[in-house]
C-alpha cells in the first residue's frame, strides 16, 4: 500500500466531492484508416499497464483516509464496438465516471465505423497520469503495436511518491509573500455565479496563422524571453482588459519531473504554479512582458513547492463558488506529433465534445491553433469566441507595436468597435425645438380636448393656454432669467411652469416639502427670481427667504377667452438652445448642484418617448412626482405635447394614487421602483396601464410581480444631466434579469474604460451619454461641468458626453445592463461584490419585499423589509443562491426603508447597526441537542484535543481542512447510518448547522419508511449512546 502525493490527495478529494464529475479525465481520440489489428492493440495496452504500475493503482478508503493499492498485471480489456456514428459513444466513454476505489483507471475503446475505418478512444484518470504521460502513452502504444520494445524503465512512480518532498522553506516563503492578498478574477459572466461551482463546460477552437506564431518566436528571441512568456503576457492583457483588474493571477502547469529518471514514467508528476501579474500603471506591452519574465523566472526557481501545500500554507478562504488562488489557466504545448501513429494506418487527431471544465477559463496554444475551455454556467459560447478573437488581435497588435499601452489593447477593433460605437447608436435623429411650440401645435388642432385634471378643476387645451399666456404677460422675466417656483400641487402649478417657459425664462423648482435650508441654498445659488402666488399655503415665517409677491394669477374659473391672447404676448419666445429649467440634484460634497437643461433637450426627450411609447391623443398621464425630481417633466409635458391629458395628483400616498388611477382611467404612469412597491402593497392592478419604472434599479422580483398586473412595463434609465430618460427597455413576462435597454431617439450611449476608450461587448465600464439630451452643465460651476461633461470624439464638432459614473455593460443583443454605481461596488476579503446583486436575490425570496445591502467595518450586512421571522432560514436560502462571500453576516429587519423626497432609497438614512460582533471565534455555546453533541464529539476526535467546540464554531476556522471532512463524513455515517454529501459539510460549517442537516436527513429517511420500521429504528436508537461508535 502506497501513500498519495499531495496532488493525488486533492484529486481524490474532488472525486469524492462529486464522484460523477469527469473533469479530471485525460483522453486521446483519433480516427484510424487502415487495417487495424485489435489484438495487437490490446496486447500493446497490456504491456503498457504491466510496465507502468501506476496504471494498475486503485484508491480505496482505509480508516477514513485514501490509500493507494497497486494490483497485479492482467490482460487489458479493450472494448470493441461497431457503430456508424461514433461521436455519441466517444462522448459517453470520455465522460463515464471511474470508481477510484475499484476500477482500472485507464480504459480504451475501438469503434469500427466502416471497412478499415475506426475511432480510437483512450481515457485515463488524472490521478494516475498527466499531459506528459498522455504523450508517453501514445509513443509507447505506437512502438509496441509496431513490434518494437520501449527502453526499460529506470524507476516506477512509487519511487517518486516515497522520495517526494515538500519543497525548500525559502520557496514556501516566496510563494506566501507573492500570493498573499491576491484578488479573485472577476470576469464579467453572462449569468450569475452559482453558490457552488460546477464543471459544466464548453470549448472554442481557433486556427492561428503559422506566420503569427513564427513572429511570436522571433519577437521572444529579440526580447530575450520565451514564446510562453510572450503568449502569457498577451493572456494577462486580455483578462485585465475584460475584468478591469490589474491584479491577475493565472495558473500554469509544470512537468514536475525534476530528475531525468522520471521523464519516461507515466504518473501524476505535474505541479501547478501561479503567476500573479502586476499590470498597474497602464504599462506598455514590452514593460508588461519584462514584469512577466521576471515573475515567471522566480516562479520556476521556487517551483518545487506542491500546489496543495501552498494552499494549506496560505490558508486560502474556502469558497465553493470558484477555484482557489486562480480561476484562469494557460498552457503552451508542443504538439509536433499530437496524434497516435500506428504503422500502416492513417491517423487523425479528433477534439471531441467534452462539456466539462476544471476552471472558469483555460487557454491552450500550440503550433497551429488554440483552444479555449470555459465554464458554461458562467459564459456563453459567443462570449468566449470574442475572447479568442480578442486574444489573436492582441498578439497581432503587440507584434507590430510592442510599446502599445495595455489600456489601448482593451478597446475593440474592426466590426465590434463599429457595433459598440455606431451600430447600436443608430437611433432616430434628435429633435430640436421647444415644448411650448409642441404644446401650441396641440392647442391649434384640439382646443376643446381635456388637457389638465387636478381635483375638481378640468381645463381644456384652449383654457390652459389662455391662462398660461395671461400669466406669462405678467411675469417680469425673459430670456436669460431664472424664476423660482414654490407652489402646492394645484392647477396653478402647471400654469406657472408653462408661463415661465413662455416668457423665455427658465424655472427653478422648489419643493415646499423640502427643508427650508435646502430651499434657501437653491435660491441663493441659482440667483432665481422667486414667483409667489396667493394660493401658496406655506406663508408663515421661516428660515427660508420668503419669495416676494408677484402678480396675481388669473382667476381659475374666469379665464380670459380672448383668442388673440397668445398672439399679443409681448415676450420673446424661447429658442431651442435656451435653458428650460435648472434642477438641483444631490452633490457628492453635500451641497446640491443645479443642472441646466435646454429646451432642445426637453423637446427631444418628449419626441423620443412619444415614439417609444406610441403616444396618442387620448392618453391620460398620472403626474404624481415631486417637481424637484426631474422625471416630473415627462409626466407633465409629454401628454400636453401629444394631445393627452395630465392628471395632477394632489397627494403622493399610494392608496390615494391607486384610487386616482382608477377614477380618472389613467393610461400611463411612472414611478420609482419604491413607488411601485408601495402601490403593489395596496393590491394595485390595472391591466390597461402602461407603467414606467425608473430613478433607481428595478429589482427582478419586483418586475416579475408588477409585470402581470399592468399592460406594459417599461424600465427607463437616465440621469438628470441627460434630460430624464436616456434608455428604455420593455420588460418581458417573468424576467430573470433586468436591462436598461437601448438609447432613445437622439441619444448615444458608450461603455468606456478608465481612459474613456470603448470597451468590448460584455465588459463592464462607465456609461457615457451623448446626443440631443445632454444638459448645458452645472449652473455656476464651470470646473465641475468640465469634469463631468467631456468632448464627444464620435459626435459632431462641439458635441459633449456626460460621464454618468454608472457601471454598465453591453449584452450581445446591444441592450445595456445596469450593474450599479461605481461607488456601490465593494471589495471584501479579496472579492469584488456588487451590493445590488445581493439585494436582488434577497428580494426574490419569499417574505422579503425590499432589501438594501451595506458594509460596516468590513462586515457585510443587509436591511430587509419586513423584519424576517426566521433570520437563519433566510440566510440558508441565500446560501443556496449566492457564493459564500456574498452572504451577509447579519440581517437587520425594518418596517420600511427610508426614502428621499424623490422616492428613492435613502442609504444615508439607514439606521446604523449596533453591537455587531467581530470576526473572531464566536462566544462558546455548548451543544444543546443530541445531534449537536454528536457532531461536536466527532469534530473533537478528528481535529484532536484543544479548546471545547461550541455550536457556532466553523469547522474550517478551528483547524479543519478538506480531507478531514471525509473523516467526519465517514464517522457520522458509521454512527447514524446517514451518509451526508461532502458538499453539505462545506455548506453547513458550524456544529449547529451540520446537526440540523443530520436531523433533516433523518426525518426524510424516516418519512420514507413504513411506520413500523421507523418505530423500530427509533426504539433502537434511543437505547444507544453517543459512545457506541468508539
Amino acid at each position: 500500500m502506497l501513500p498519495l502525493s499531495l496532488a493525488q490527495e486533492r484529486l481524490w478529494f474532488l472525486h469524492r466531492l462529486d464522484p460523477r464529475d469527469p473533469s479530471y479525465h485525460l483522453f486521446h481520440v483519433a480516427r484510424l484508416s487502415g487495417p487495424v489489428d485489435p489484438d495487437r492493440l490490446a496486447a500493446a495496452l497490456t504491456e503498457i499497464t504491466t510496465r507502468h504500475e501506476v496504471l494498475r493503482a486503485r484508491f480505496p478508503l482505509r480508516d477514513g483516509a485514501p490509500a493507494q493499492v497497486v494490483d497485479p498485471p492482467e490482460p487489458f480489456a479493450l472494448e470493441l464496438i461497431a457503430a456508424e456514428a461514433p461521436d455519441p459513444l466517444v462522448t459517453d466513454r470520455i465522460s463515464r465516471p471511474f470508481d477510484l476505489a475499484a476500477d482500472r483507471l485507464i480504459r480504451a475503446t475501438l469503434i469500427a465505423t466502416g471497412p478499415e475505418r475506426f475511432t480510437f478512444c483512450l481515457v485515463v484518470h488524472h490521478i494516475v497520469a498527466d499531459a506528459w504521460s498522455l504523450g508517453l502513452l501514445r509513443h509507447e502504444l505506437a512502438l509496441l503495436y509496431g513490434g518494437e520494445e520501449p527502453p526499460p524503465l529506470p524507476a516506477q512512480y512509487s519511487e517518486f511518491l516515497l522520495a517526494a518532498d515538500t519543497g525548500a522553506p525559502k520557496s514556501l516563503d516566496y510563494w506566501t509573500d507573492v500570493l498573499v492578498g491576491a484578488q479573485a478574477l472577476e470576469l464579467p459572466a453572462d449569468r450569475p455565479r452559482p453558490p457552488v461551482a460546477t464543471t459544466a463546460g464548453g470549448h472554442v477552437q481557433r486556427d492561428l496563422p503559422e506566420s503569427l506564431l513564427q513572429a511570436v518566436d522571433r519577437f521572444a528571441a529579440a526580447e530575450r524571453c520565451t514564446p510562453f512568456m510572450v503568449l502569457m503576457t498577451a493572456y494577462q492583457a486580455l483578462l485585465s482588459g475584460r475584468s478591469g483588474s490589474t491584479d491577475i493571477s493565472i495558473g500554469f502547469a509544470t512537468a514536475g519531473r525534476r530528475k531525468q529518471e522520471y521523464e519516461p514514467l507515466i504518473g501524476l508528476f505535474a505541479n501547478t504554479l501561479v503567476l500573479r501579474g502586476d499590470l498597474s500603471g497602464d504599462p506598455t506591452f514590452r514593460e508588461s512582458l519584462r514584469r512577466t519574465r521576471s515573475r515567471l523566472l522566480a516562479a520556476y526557481r521556487h517551483g518545487d513547492v506542491p500546489f496543495d501545500q501552498l494552499l494549506t500554507a496560505l490558508d486560502v478562504p474556502r469558497d465553493q463558488s470558484r477555484t482557489p488562488l486562480f480561476q484562469a489557466m494557460f498552457g503552451l504545448f508542443n504538439l509536433a506529433n499530437p496524434t497516435l501513429t500506428l504503422p500502416g494506418v492513417e491517423t487523425e487527431h479528433v477534439e471531441p465534445d467534452f462539456p466539462h471544465a476544471t476552471h472558469e477559463l483555460r487557454f491552450a496554444v500550440w503550433e497551429k491553433g488554440m483552444l479555449a475551455v470555459y465554464n458554461s454556467d458562467l459564459f456563453d459560447r459567443e462570449t468566449i469566441q470574442r475572447y479568442v478573437a480578442g486574444y489573436q488581435d492582441i498578439l497581432e497588435r503587440v507584434l507590430l507595436d510592442p510599446e502599445i499601452r495595455l489600456s489601448r489593447l482593451a478597446a475593440p477593433r474592426g466590426d465590434e468597435r463599429d457595433l459598440v460605437v455606431r451600430g447600436w447608436n443608430q437611433t432616430a435623429p434628435g429633435v430640436s425645438g421647444t415644448f411650448d411650440a409642441m404644446f401650441a401645435a396641440q392647442v391649434e388642432v384640439r382646443p376643446d380636448a381635456l388637457a389638465l385634471v387636478c381635483g375638481p378643476d378640468r381645463l381644456t387645451y384652449a383654457e390652459l393656454d389662455r391662462r398660461v399666456t395671461e400669466l406669462a404677460a405678467r411675469i417680469p422675466a425673459g430670456r436669460g432669467d431664472l424664476v423660482a417656483i414654490q407652489l402646492p400641487r394645484t392647477t396653478d402649478l402647471l400654469v406657472a411652469l408653462l408661463a415661465v417657459q413662455r416668457t423665455g425664462a427658465a424655472y427653478v423648482p422648489l419643493d415646499p416639502e423640502y427643508p427650508p435650508a435646502r430651499r434657501a441654498f437653491v435660491l441663493a445659488d441659482s440667483g432665481a427670481k422667486p414667483l409667489s402666488l396667493k394660493t401658496l399655503p406655506d406663508r408663515e415665517a421661516s428660515s427660508s427667504p420668503e419669495p416676494p409677491s408677484s402678480p396675481e394669477p388669473p382667476p381659475s374659473s374666469e379665464a380670459s377667452t380672448n383668442p388673440e391672447a397668445r398672439a399679443t404676448n409681448p415676450k420673446f419666445p424661447p429658442s431651442p438652445g435656451d435653458p428650460a429649467y435648472v434642477l438641483y440634484t444631490s452633490g457628492s460634497t453635500g451641497q446640491p448642484k443645479g443642472v441646466t437643461v435646454p429646451h432642445s433637450a426637453l423637446a427631444n426627450l418628449l419626441a423620443a418617448m412619444a415614439d417609444q411609447l406610441g403616444s396618442a391623443p387620448g392618453d391620460v398621464w398620472l403626474a404624481a412626482t415631486s417637481l424637484s425630481f426631474d422625471i416630473s417633466a415627462l409626466e407633465l409635458y409629454l401628454p400636453l405635447a401629444t394631445g393627452g391629458t395630465v392628471v395632477l395628483a394632489e397627494s403622493a400616498e399610494a392608496p390615494a394614487l391607486a384610487r386616482l388611477i382608477r377614477a380618472e382611467r389613467v393610461t400611463h404612469a411612472q414611478a420609482t421602483p419604491s413607488g411601485w412597491r408601495a402601490l403593489l402593497d395596496t393590491g394595485f392592478r390595472d391591466p390597461a396601464l402602461v407603467a414606467l419604472a425608473g430613478g433607481e434599479a428595478l429589482p427582478p422580483a419586483l418586475a416579475r410581480e408588477l409585470r402581470p398586473r399592468v399592460a406594459r412595463l417599461i424600465n427607463v434609465y437616465g440621469p438628470t444631466e441627460t434630460t430624464i430618460w436616456s434608455t428604455s427597455w420593455e420588460v418581458p413576462e417573468n424576467p430573470d434579469e433586468i436591462r436598461i435597454g437601448s438609447p432613445i431617439g437622439g441619444t448615444r450611449c458608450y461603455v468606456v474604460g478608465e481612459h474613456l476608450d470603448p470597451l468590448p461587448i460584455g465588459v463592464p465600464g462607465e456609461l457615457l451619454i451623448g446626443g440631443s439630451g445632454v444638459a448645458l452643465g452645472y449652473h455656476g460651476r464651470p470646473a465641475l461641468t468640465a469634469d463631468r461633461f467631456v468632448p464627444d470624439p464620435y459626435g459632431p464638432p462641439g458635441a459633449r458626453l456626460y460621464r454618468t459614473g454608472d457601471t454598465v455593460r453591453h449584452r450581445p443583443d446591444g441592450t445595456l445592463e445596469f450593474l450599479g454605481r461605481a461607488d456601490n461596488q465593494i471589495k471584501l476579503r479579496g472579492h469584488r461584490i456588487e451590493l445590488g446583486e445581493i439585494e436582488s436575490v434577497l428580494e426574490s425570496l419569499p417574505g422579503v419585499r425590499q432589501a438594501v445591502a451595506a458594509v460596516y467595518d468590513e462586515i457585510l450586512l443587509a436591511y430587509v423589509v419586513p423584519p424576517p421571522a426566521d433570520q437563519d432560514d433566510l440566510l440558508r436560502q441565500l446560501a443556496d443562491r449566492l457564493p459564500e462571500y456574498m452572504i451577509p453576516a447579519f440581517l437587520l429587519g425594518l418596517d420600511a426603508l427610508p426614502l428621499t423626497a424623490n422616492g428613492k432609497v435613502d442609504r444615508r438614512a439607514l439606521p446604523p447597526p449596533e453591537g455587531l460582533p467581530g470576526s473572531g471565534r464566536p462566544e462558546f455555546v455548548a451543544p444543546r441537542t443530541d445531534a449537536e453533541e454528536l457532531v461536536a464529539e466527532v469534530w473533537t476526535d478528528v481535529l484532536g484535543p484543544g479548546s471545547p467546540i461550541g455550536v457556532f464554531d466553523d469547522f474550517f476556522r478551528i483547524g479543519g481542512h478538506s480531507l478531514m471532512t471525509v473523516r467526519v463524513s465517514v464517522r457520522l455515517a458509521v454512527i447514524t447510518g446517514i451518509e451526508l454529501p461532502l458538499r453539505t459539510l462545506f455548506a453547513r460549517r458550524t456544529v449547529a448547522d451540520l446537526a440540523a442537516a443530520l436531523e433533516e436527513r433523518l426525518r426524510e429517511e424516516l418519512a420514507a419508511m413504513p411506520e413500523d420500521e421507523a418505530e423500530r429504528l427509533l426504539g433502537e436508537a434511543s437505547q444507544e449512546t453517543a459512545q457506541t461508535w468508539r
